[in-house]
């Protein structure tokens, strides 16, 4: 269930950010009195920047998408879109601007094309086949018999979760957004589907601005910089390799997550 929208103060005036650059700039949110979830997080990511968000559990990384979507508004600071408050972008323009994959994505128990042209229903065969391609999934598509007629079922079922996600990654890829989210986009498939994923992000990272939101470091690995956080909070951002040795909440992910058994 999406969260409830709220009304804020300033009316839109149908500004359009310059680029996809992203300024978080000392925000704060709670959903209540007794439940804080950031406090003065503080950071930018520049246009074309590939960005990952690490941190436990707990720890705000996805109500940051929920409040750059506009699903909430913060209760101090601003989100700064390409120079734009977001509060000053109407709600649907925003989100034309924006695409994410979310760890289960939605798709309709229609064809594989289908699925992929919800995103511009006027999209022909060459800008579909280049989406896929970028995706990383034309060349599973086409060993099914019926290619991209081929029906998905219900929420995807006949489909594998690595498939899901790529076909997801596809459509959102076919709205050329400014910005792309990868929200725990792949937390709950298995390795091989995870690593042909994190080449898709490889592929179309070049020109766009890409949030990845993840739990599981493997993920993140490849990004422009990583961004550390802990109960509400930026703790650290840099490198893989210079947060291991300076960021204590990193390095502890790090030992869990990506040391030999």
């Amino acid at each position: 269930e999406l969260p409830v929208e709220t009304e804020v103060e300033i009316d839109p005036s149908d500004p359009v950010p310059a680029d996809g650059s992203i300024r978080f700039q000392s925000l704060a949110f709670a959903f209540g009195p007794e439940t804080p979830v950031l406090r003065d997080v503080d950071f930018e990511i520049a246009d074309g920047e590939t960005i990952a968000i690490v941190g436990p559990s707990g720890c705000g990384k996805s109500t940051l998408v929920q409040l750059l979507l506009r699903f909430y508004d913060p209760d101090s600071g601003s989100i700064i879109l390409g120079g734009v408050d977001i509060r000053r972008i109407p709600r649907h323009e925003l989100r034309t601007r924006i695409a994410t994959v979310l760890q289960q994505p939605f798709l309709l128990s229609r064809s594989i094309r289908e699925n992929i042209v919800l995103a511009d229903p006027a999209a022909d065969a060459a800008r579909i086949e280049l989406a896929t391609n970028e995706a990383s999934i034309h060349e599973s598509i086409l060993r099914f018999e019926a290619g991209y007629d081929t029906p998905v079922g219900e929420r995807g079922v006949t489909l594998s979760g690595g498939q899901r996600q790529r076909i997801a990654i596809a459509r959102a890829l076919l709205r050329n957004p400014a910005l792309l989210i990868l929200d725990e986009a792949t937390s709950q498939i298995d390795a091989e589907s995870e690593e042909q994923i994190n080449l898709a992000i490889g592929e179309f990272r070049t020109g766009r601005t890409v949030l990845v939101i993840a739990h599981r470091l493997s993920t993140v690995l490849a990004a422009d910089r990583i961004v550390v956080m802990d109960e509400g909070r930026v703790v650290d951002h840099g490198r893989h390799e210079e947060l291991l040795d300076r960021c204590d909440v990193y390095a502890r992910l790090a030992r869990t997550q990506l040391s030999p058994a």
